[in-house]
């Protein structure tokens, strides 16, 4: 990665991480992801997105920490997204 988009992304993780708890609900991981919260318990469920439940408990919790790495973990290549891809 060049040293600019480095860069770049480093400062945009800060800001969630100064905007958002070391401890998230549901509802934050769909709003920081822009995503639909059916989509995030989904990927909990499934293991694409780690998360934790207290014993006994329904609700998911997510580390900030992780949710930051598993973007990190998931980056796309630019070069190999096609047009189909990026709308989705």
């Amino acid at each position: 990665m060049p040293r600019r988009e480095k860069q770049a992304v480093d400062e945009t993780l800060e800001r969630l991480r100064q905007q958002y708890p070391p401890i998230l609900t549901t509802a934050q991981v769909a709003e920081m992801l822009d995503l639909n919260i059916r989509t995030i318990m989904t990927m909990a469920s499934d293991g694409r997105l780690p998360a934790s439940r207290l014993p006994g408990g329904r609700k998911f919790h997510f580390f900030l920490d992780e949710v930051i790495a598993t973007l990190r973990e998931n980056r796309i290549d630019p070069e190999t997204v096609t047009a189909d891809d990026a709308e989705g």
